[in-house]
């Protein structure tokens, strides 16, 4: 265990080389929140099942900006057009505990993100609402498209983007109501979501709270699913263990410099905690405890248990970090 602890410290200390740059929804101001209106893509009739292009509509939606020295964060949160919205609190809540979560803070190197902020709708290629007659009177009806690789970037709903101006890491700390859905990194460029094995995630589930294997206090916490993104990039299927529950948790990826990604989950809202950006390091991965690394060198697993040869999953060795 006190193999673990130096190992853990030794890999915090080599992140804090690494200047990092940390924003937290606990910390926003929602007052400084602005609308905007939405005119491309949402129309004003149609039927169950397409728009009607000729009759253009509008919506208005709440914008969040945030810059640190290398990210700018855009936000969009855009309820439905029967609602009536002011820039901040109508658009946007802040939930969460004042206190964080302990799930949040397992890491040891994260710093404890107390509140997450939840948008309003699904982020949408195109949106229509008409008034429908039928034998019950007039109906209101509400339909969107949802997106898929390779469409253009939704027009309206939930959804956060990310614009670098420095290559690096991007931590972002999540909270997602429905994972049974795909939680997408869209290189903006590309139109198209980062390969499921350059992406890291680390989930809790929800339950009567969010419970995770081990003690916090003493070091020996774990994420009950840790591994790369799913195949199909639904969170629940991290590595196997699946629960129809919400989760919390840290979805980590490289950026390069000058490009744009977007993080949403096309069916369902994704509330975000805050984010940390860590230029050119992908983290613990990077840390060399010394030039010589011993192939016969003690293994540990993520709970700073001591393992054989033959263990599966993320493991450390030699300082560190890697999947077998």
């Amino acid at each position: 265990m006190k193999k673990f602890f130096t190992l853990a410290a030794v890999a915090c200390m080599a992140m804090s080389v690494n200047a990092q740059e940390i924003w937290k929804a606990a910390d926003f101001d929602l007052g400084t929140a602005t609308l905007e209106k939405l005119t491309e893509g949402i129309y004003g009739a149609g039927t169950a099942d397409a728009p009607d292009v000729t009759v253009p509509g509008e919506l208005m939606t709440s914008v969040i900006k945030v810059n640190t020295a290398s990210v700018s964060m855009t936000a969009l949160s855009t309820p439905n057009g029967d609602k009536t919205i002011n820039a901040g609190s109508d658009a946007w809540q802040l939930k969460g505990t004042v206190d964080g979560n302990d799930a949040l803070i397992v890491d040891g190197c994260t710093p404890q993100f107390a509140k997450y902020l939840m948008g309003q709708g699904n982020p949408e290629l195109a949106h229509w609402e008409f008034d429908e007659e039928t034998d019950n009177g007039t109906s209101h009806r509400v339909y969107g498209t949802y997106w898929e690789p390779g469409n253009d970037m939704p027009a309206k709903g939930s959804y956060w983007k990310f614009d670098t101006n420095a290559g690096g890491t991007l931590k972002v700390a999540i909270y997602g109501n429905k994972n049974t859905n795909p939680t997408y990194i869209v290189d903006a460029s590309t139109k198209q979501p980062l390969a499921p094995a350059s992406v890291d995630v680390a989930i809790f589930y929800q339950n009567t709270g969010f419970a995770y294997e081990g003690n916090a206090d003493e070091g020996t916490a774990k994420y009950l699913n840790v591994g790369k993104m799913a195949d199909d990039y639904v969170l629940q299927h991290t590595n196997g263990v699946t629960q129809n529950r919400p989760v919390l948790g840290y979805i980590s990826f490289p950026v390069e410099a000058g490009k744009t990604y977007f993080l949403f989950n096309p069916k369902s809202q994704i509330g975000l905690y805050g984010f940390e950006f860590t230029a050119g390091s992908t983290g613990i991965n990077d840390v060399t405890v010394n030039a010589g690394l011993d192939k016969n060198a003690p293994i540990y697993n993520l709970a700073g248990q001591r393992v054989g040869k033959d263990a599966k999953g993320i493991l450390i060795q030699n300082g560190r970090k890697f999947i077998k």
